[in-house]
């Protein structure tokens, strides 16, 4: 029988989320910007365009809202985007960010989906 098509969509894009979240990770924790958009703000930000950290964050987006619908979130998206989130002077710079959560990840925190 044939899932709706809300839920074959949500499978969709968790399966190509975590390994997008992985390899993004990786570059950010050694030296990329761009990925969780503290800079966005500033005028470096035009020269940190990432196509792949862009298409990463509105994966997650679209997962929170179809699983929004379901009343069942994904911890490892709803991190993702807290991470995405942080603001401030006293925030660590994006490669310890990525790395932090990179740490979280190896060590278990997360579910598969």
């Amino acid at each position: 029988m044939r899932q709706p098509i809300k839920t074959q969509r949500l499978d969709e894009l968790e399966s190509d989320f975590r390994p997008l979240l992985i390899t993004c990770l990786r570059e950010c924790q050694n030296g990329r910007w761009g990925l969780f958009g503290q800079n966005d703000s500033t005028d470096g930000a035009t020269h940190l365009d990432w196509k792949d950290g862009e298409n990463l964050k509105e994966i997650a987006r679209q997962i929170r809202a179809l699983r929004g619908e379901f009343g069942q979130p994904n911890p490892l998206v709803e991190r993702f985007l807290h991470y995405c989130s942080l603001r401030g002077p006293n925030v660590p710079g994006e490669p310890k960010l990525a790395k932090a959560l990179l740490d979280e990840i190896q060590k278990g925190d997360f579910d598969r989906p």
